[in-house]
């Protein structure tokens, strides 16, 4: 739900600062889905005008975590299993593309980047933490495979992907260990494939990563079918 208490906001843009307090609320799941965000209210809240909180609820509704009613008021999005299956499908027709061409691209300077996400993701303590670098990870293949129009088309899920992923991981809580486990695991399999050069095993790593990740978060049931969500 909405705080109670304004909010203070780190220094830059006030759109740019509204729209980082939204997304990590929403993707927290602070503000639950279906929760409305009437631009006044929100703008009492952080502390600004209207107009930067209606620029930011635009922005956050391309990235999909938002949606405009009739009356024009901003809404939370609620997820179905619909969506997970087409958030995973779409990470399937990206990532592997990418994973093969960032072995044609690799370099001192990437494989330092890929070993500093591997030694935080084994040293964190929390599961939020290890979805958020979970998601850090697949955006660096996305960002050093040099392909500028399939690293928009990533980044333009990429908030769906960390919200469905935080979903996911937050009904597993009590396996953190053996989630962060499983992920340091592929992730480093997916990485030393990078790191020799082997795109073909790569791309078939990737894919198999994006396969597990749908059939294991199906089966937790954390999204509503669409007729279900309609009620």
């Amino acid at each position: 739900m909405l705080a109670s208490k304004p909010t203070v906001l780190p220094r830059m843009t006030v759109t740019d600062a509204a729209v980082i307090h939204l997304r990590e609320e929403i993707v927290a799941g602070r503000l639950p889905s279906g929760e409305l965000l009437p631009e006044a209210k929100v703008g009492v809240l952080l502390g600004v005008s209207r107009a930067p909180v209606r620029e930011a609820l635009v922005l956050l509704e391309r990235e999909g975590l938002i949606k405009f009613d009739r009356r024009g008021t901003a809404q939370v999005c609620t997820f179905t299993h619909e969506d997970l299956r087409e958030i995973v499908l779409m990470r399937g027709a990206l990532e592997p593309v990418a994973a093969r061409l960032v072995c044609e691209r690799r370099s001192d300077r990437v494989e330092r980047e890929f070993q500093d996400n591997l030694r935080a993701l084994r040293r964190s303590k929390s599961l939020s933490d290890v979805t958020r670098l979970d998601v850090e990870f697949h955006r660096l293949v996305m960002r050093h495979a040099g392909h500028r129009r399939l690293l928009a088309a990533w980044e333009a899920l990429a908030s769906q992907f960390l919200f469905v992923l935080m979903r996911c991981h937050g009904a597993i809580e009590g396996q953190r260990g053996q989630t962060q486990d499983r992920t340091y695991h592929a992730h480093t399999e997916l990485f030393n494939a990078i790191k020799s050069g082997d795109g073909a095993r790569a791309e078939a790593l990737a894919r198999q990563h994006v396969n597990g990740w749908l059939v294991e978060f199906e089966q937790l049931e954390v999204f509503p079918a669409m007729k279900e969500a309609a009620l």
